[in-house]
């Protein structure tokens, strides 16, 4: 019985391996599928078993094992542009402890069910790795050759605005808890545009990102001499260059002459 992924009767040899032990294997492992099916789920009839290939890896632990490159391609759920990808760079994490059941699969549509089944064009991409698992994202690069920088950057979604923005002041309740950060904020533009703005202007999107504001400039990540400096060194001045309602002529502002009780904590993520 595949307990996870498939729900079903499933045959092969990547079962977990607590099943194997003894006083489980006579409950878990079966000679053949009518015996698994009776015992386990009865009411899919004539559904069970499951036909397909299993979803996980074959063994245990496979993908961390056979480091420091897996050794199959599988489909995985990339948080940052959430959708599947697809190939041997997933995360070093959903590969070994036994995550590799949940994360990774060999069929598309079980990544996108069960991690982004709101999206339509999942899985992102289809196409076999065969080589190391960066090059996808340095291709054409010469040996002595400066990588390229890569930057640590922040994007959430402006609906009024039709875009996505590009910083750290978002609103907090976007990142108050783990869905609200997996749903709002992203680490590329396009898994941002492509979330919220693919059936509005996902060109528009991308060819108009607003630049917001970090509260700490972001470092390259692969520039580890880089400082990590505050952008805001001023605080009050940040601020006094901020839009305010004037409460008396009923209208936003722009002209640095906000009130000073707007400047206090506690009043400014307000006004």
């Amino acid at each position: 019985p595949d307990l996870i992924n498939k729900l079903n009767c499933v045959r092969g040899s990547n079962y977990e391996n607590w099943m194997t032990t003894e006083g489980f294997e006579p409950y878990y492992l079966f000679g053949n599928a009518e015996d698994c099916c009776e015992k386990w789920y009865p009411a899919l009839g004539s559904d069970c078993p499951e036909q397909g290939r299993a979803v996980n890896p074959e063994a245990e632990d496979e993908p961390w094992h056979s480091a420091p490159y897996s050794m199959q391609n599988y489909y995985f759920p990339d948080f940052e542009t959430n959708n599947c990808g697809f190939g041997w760079d997933y995360p070093a994490w959903m590969g070994h402890s036994g995550y590799e059941k949940h994360y990774l699969s060999r069929i598309g549509d079980e990544c996108c069910s069960k991690f982004f089944p709101t999206v339509g064009n999942c899985p992102q991409e289809h196409t076999q790795q065969l080589d190391y698992h960066w090059t996808p994202y340095e291709d054409n690069i010469y040996n002595l050759d400066d990588m390229p920088i890569t930057y640590n950057h922040t994007y959430y979604p402006d609906l009024n605005a039709g875009t996505c923005v590009n910083g750290t002041d978002y609103d907090k309740w976007m990142a108050s808890d783990v869905d609200f950060i997996r749903l709002y904020l992203f680490k590329k533009l396009k898994g941002c545009c492509t979330h919220w703005f693919t059936s509005f202007d996902l060109d528009g999107c991308m060819n108009n990102v607003i630049q917001g504001v970090y509260d700490i400039e972001p470092c390259p990540t692969n520039r580890p001499e880089c400082n990590h400096n505050a952008s805001i060194t001023n605080i009050t001045d940040h601020r006094l260059g901020m839009w305010y309602p004037d409460l008396d002529a009923y209208m936003c502002k722009h002209d640095r002459q906000t009130p000073e009780w707007m400047l206090d904590e506690g009043y400014t993520e307000w006004y």
